[in-house]
């Protein structure tokens, strides 16, 4: 996990002690990394200097207006750190004097949400499907990649991976074994959102409770169950409200979907909850005549929800040695996106890693435009700019 770079500025020093105190040896210690002020000039040369060093200001009013009074905008999401009585009209506010667990919290969702969430999201977060009806088509490596591209182009990136047993572009990341809220997260939310919707009420905790910032894909994302259990044991309406939780937490633009290709009910509710489908095909043979049995099958059982599954699947032949060759499954479907085989990738160099091709990169490129073309036109996913 990347720690965000947090500054804290509050004039008196014993409010900074035990704020600081509290971070260090708490579950918070690998979420922050906390420079604190207790003077106003010294807080503004820091930022004047550093302000790309950080990632999110806590203050009181007094420093913010004289970090603040040159009019300049701030390129750092700022919360002023408010006290009983204190005007507003500093921006987005968080009380002072409040269990610190509550406080860290909330700033680190805001944190996480970056400037986007300085103010209410308008439009809602595209939600992505990759999907393959056989496997080994390299579903999960175009899903990571698909992250990192959207993330670097600006956009807050959730990846969501719904497989049964996770890919190793996970699991063999050691870091991402360190710390239980990591391990567990996605167990532990799963298990809340069931009981908040046994009651009827809304739940209480923030997405970055359970998720944690991915350092290679540059997005959210959670970290490996250990019981498989607990896949199997997902319906499609724990599927739903987990995507839909995600959705409206109102901090990410685009929400990746990485499930199964073969059928059951988390694969059944990505097919049925993605905005956009991302149907990878291989350049075989046998990869086109079973996704086209799978085709023709959904149309006999289902026709109206066929249709509207194909009317959102954009189509991409993965590993391709050269123009694809192959007939799609039906007539008149094209591939929008054709994404080269990179031989030394099939070596098993690298596995777990997020791999660096040119060739590769432009077709990814190409992917995520086609589909954020598309996601604009419907008014979705727009958070970022």
């Amino acid at each position: 996990m990347v720690p965000v770079r947090l500054v804290l500025a509050a004039r008196d020093e014993q409010y900074i002690e035990p704020f600081l105190h509290y971070v260090r040896h708490s579950e918070f210690d690998r979420r922050f990394s906390v420079t604190a002020f207790s003077r106003e000039d010294a807080f503004v040369r820091h930022m004047e200097s550093s302000r790309l060093y950080a990632d999110a200001v806590l203050a009181e009013k007094s420093f913010l207006e004289a970090w603040l009074g040159s009019g300049e905008t701030p390129q750092v999401p700022y919360i002023h750190l408010e006290e009983e009585g204190t005007a507003k009209g500093c921006g987005k506010s968080i009380s002072k004097y409040q269990p610190l667990p509550l406080l860290l919290t909330a700033v680190l969702e805001y944190a996480r949400g970056g400037a986007a969430a300085r103010e209410p999201v308008d439009g809602k977060a595209l939600v992505v499907g990759v999907y393959s009806v056989v496997g080994g088509c390299g579903k999960t490596t175009v899903a990571a990649h698909l992250v990192k591209q959207l993330a670097g182009e600006g956009r807050k990136v959730f990846y969501l991976n719904l497989e049964t047993i996770s890919s190793g572009i996970l699991s063999e990341n050691s870091s991402v074994q360190e710390g239980q809220h990591r391990t567990h997260g996605l167990a532990r939310l799963l298990y809340d959102l069931k009981s908040a919707g046994e009651r009827g009420e809304p739940i209480n905790q923030p997405v970055s409770s359970y998720a944690y910032r991915h350092p290679a894909l540059e997005g959210d994302t959670f970290g490996p169950v250990d019981n498989l259990n607990e896949m199997l044991e997902m319906e499609s309406g724990d599927t739903a409200r987990l995507i839909d939780f995600i959705a409206d937490s109102g901090l990410y633009d685009v929400i990746v979907a990485d499930a199964d290709s073969y059928p059951n009910a988390r694969t059944e509710t990505v097919l049925d909850r993605a905005d956009k489908l991302v149907w990878l095909l291989a350049d075989e043979e046998n990869v086109v005549l079973k996704s086209g049995l799978w085709i023709s099958h959904m149309e006999r059982s289902n026709p109206e929800r066929c249709r509207l599954i194909m009317g959102k699947a954009l189509f991409a032949v993965n590993r391709c040695m050269g123009e694809a060759g192959l007939s799609l499954p039906r007539p008149g479907m094209t591939a929008e996106i054709v994404l080269p085989n990179i031989p030394s990738w099939n070596q098993g160099a690298g596995q777990g890693a997020i791999m660096q091709s040119p060739v590769f990169q432009k077709e990814i490129l190409k992917l995520s435009r086609s589909l954020y073309s598309w996601g604009h036109a419907l008014g979705i996913g727009g958070a970022s700019g």
